[in-house]
């Protein structure tokens, strides 16, 4: 009895296995798209982790353009070099970003990802720089490369003026 039951068992666990693989499939380019940008949002403190999903995810060569309107020309090697450059100079800060109203659109191997959210930040030596719920919009621009989706450009935007003092804090142009 105990051995049918365990063979019953064991042939139940294989069956479940076998259906879950064959119903399972590999994520659409805009479910991959949403989820690589709901990450990115989880790794934007200048930590080694947040840094190694960063340099993941970006492409050999990206530009940004931040709410203050500095581009931002980089290498994965020049976003390592800034990220220890802001944990040195601010080694208690704590950012966070929520987002929301993402929408993705693909043309083929380039996509567009849109959203609106809102960047926190505290431990900021300056405290010109820490923000609470700052609102913005964002485009990005990804491209697949090899298989996988890699930032290549975007830009933020705030939605609110940004007090002179931040401005200036920021080195903006």
């Amino acid at each position: 009895m105990k051995q049918k039951l365990s063979f019953s068992l064991l042939l139940l666990a294989v069956l479940a296995f076998l259906v879950s693989r064959s119903f399972s499939k590999p994520a659409s380019d805009e479910e991959t798209l949403r989820t690589l940008e709901t990450e990115w949002t989880k790794h934007i403190n200048n930590t080694e982790a947040d840094v190694a999903f960063q340099k993941s995810i970006v492409a050999t060569h990206s530009t940004m353009v931040d709410v203050f309107g500095n581009i931002h020309d980089q290498t994965p090697a020049d976003l390592e070099k800034m990220a220890a450059a802001s944990k040195a100079a601010n080694p208690d800060a704590k950012a966070s970003v929520e987002i929301k109203d993402m929408k993705v659109h693909i043309y083929g191997d380039t996509a567009t990802v849109t959203y609106a959210g809102n960047f926190t930040s505290s431990g900021m030596k300056d405290s010109n720089m820490n923000v609470t719920a700052a609102p913005f919009s964002s485009i990005d621009v990804w491209q697949k490369q090899s298989g996988k989706w890699k930032f290549i450009a975007g830009a933020n935007v705030s939605t609110q003026p940004i007090p002179a003092e931040a401005y200036k804090a920021s080195g903006g142009n």
